[in-house]
């Protein structure tokens, strides 16, 4: 979008008429404005190209004159070649613009002058220069209305639902192309996106259908729908022994073994407790916690049965690692992290953290090769290494979410639901 910065009138009057005096030009007959879109995403210490354009309005009395453009950048840190030159109407003067690292939004500013050096206006143009090791906020779209996110780090993909539109990161982590696909498009817009371990996409629409993928998002086929009388959003998941799970409230729980060919409803009353997390152990007990608080039930007999749990406080989230241990997080004067080695008999407090406020947890556990980054809403992102010893990793009170693409960018989410933060590690 051309951003084009028209010059305010200045008019002198005298007393006897209104005839401007002639030490003085119509500025309003002079335009400036770059000829590329503001928002730019590049790497911090990277180049590019700017063109400003000049023009003088032909229906006015304006002279035409020459200009002096200066650049200058005046956030950021960055450097510009070729910071000052003469531009007649009509023409336009370009100039490179290296970002620096002082700042992630950064800024260029032309200065324009007349030929006699008197100040005439200034143009600013805005880029983002993304900086490693460093927390990066951005409030723009898509990624600012990030809804769900996967991630395939076999297959080097990662997909995110964001504006009711599916969409894949580009070559650099910063970049989202819209995946316009008319299978999806057919049946209501993306609402949920969810991945198995053997790279199977399934994406959920707000008309209640649910779409796989097994070509990682390339082409799409529709699943046998869960709920075949209801037409509205339903909540998918997938559980750790690649079972797709469906959610919908007044619905019984469903379940599908055979990526969505199939689904049983499932019994036990869960379906009151809410959509939430649910783990195959390595001997086939079954562990579910709903998005209700204190729902966490264990079955022995592949889900036909389920026995609830008694935990410390009030549970709201559940997790489970590779070695069967159990870790569940519980609103016991703030959040307390408590952890499971005999399949839910006894639990043993770990750690706790005290959130400006309580709220539901989402994708609370993100795991990048020998570390977890746990996202507490209204306190921040924790590290650890083995769910039992904890380190604050950053404080941030407005976080709601964190994911993580397929290099292992952090990708957080801010409570607003406008703005998304972004940490490259290279250390």
């Amino acid at each position: 979008m051309k951003l084009q910065y028209i010059l305010p009138v200045i008019i002198l009057c005298s007393v006897a008429s209104c005839t401007p005096d002639p030490s003085y030009k119509m500025l309003e007959s002079y335009s400036f404005y770059y000829d590329d879109s503001q928002g730019r995403r590049l790497l911090a210490g990277e180049s590019t190209n700017v063109l400003l354009n000049y023009y003088i309005n032909t229906n006015t009395q304006a002279s035409v004159d020459s200009v002096r453009v200066v650049f200058e950048p005046v956030s950021g840190g960055g450097s510009v070649t070729q910071a000052s030159a003469y531009v007649a109407s009509g023409k336009n003067v370009t100039a490179v613009w290296q970002l620096g690292s002082d700042s992630f939004k950064q800024v260029l500013r032309a200065s324009v002058y007349d030929l006699s050096g008197n100040y005439l206006t200034s143009a600013d143009q805005v880029a983002y220069g993304f900086r490693e090791n460093e927390w990066d906020e951005i409030a723009e779209t898509p990624d600012g209305r990030m809804r769900d996110m996967v991630a395939d780090t076999v297959n080097n993909v990662t997909l995110m639902v964001a504006n009711g539109t599916l969409y894949r990161q580009g070559e650099r982590y910063y970049i989202w192309e819209e995946m316009d696909d008319p299978v999806l498009k057919s049946e209501g817009n993306p609402h949920t996106v969810e991945i198995d371990s053997n790279g199977v996409i399934y994406v959920s629409t707000w008309n209640g259908v649910l779409f796989k993928s097994l070509d990682h998002g390339e082409s799409w086929s529709a699943c046998t729908k869960p709920y075949p009388d209801r037409n509205e959003y339903i909540y998918n998941y997938i559980s750790n022994d690649n079972t797709v799970w469906a959610f919908a409230h007044g619905y019984p729980i469903k379940r599908s073994k055979d990526e969505g060919l199939t689904w049983t409803e499932i019994g036990g009353g869960l379906e009151t407790e809410g959509f939430g997390d649910i783990f195959r152990l390595k001997n086939g007990i079954q562990l579910f916690h709903g998005s209700n608080c204190c729902s966490l039930y264990i079955s022995y007999d592949d889900g036909i049965t389920w026995t609830p749990i008694p935990t410390p406080g009030y549970s709201i989230k559940l997790y489970v690692n590779d070695n069967d241990e159990i870790t569940i997080c519980t609103q016991l004067s703030g959040i307390a992290f408590y952890r499971s080695t005999d399949y839910g008999a006894t639990f043993t407090n770990v750690h706790h953290v005290s959130p400006q406020f309580g709220t539901s947890m989402e994708n609370t556990f993100n795991r990048w090769k020998d570390f977890y980054y746990v996202i507490i809403p209204g306190f921040g992102i924790l590290k650890s290494y083995d769910l039992v010893h904890y380190e604050k990793y950053w404080l941030n009170y407005d976080l709601r979410e964190l994911f993580i693409d397929h290099n292992g960018v952090l990708i957080a989410k801010d409570w607003d639901l406008h703005t998304v933060y972004y940490r490259h590690n290279t250390e």
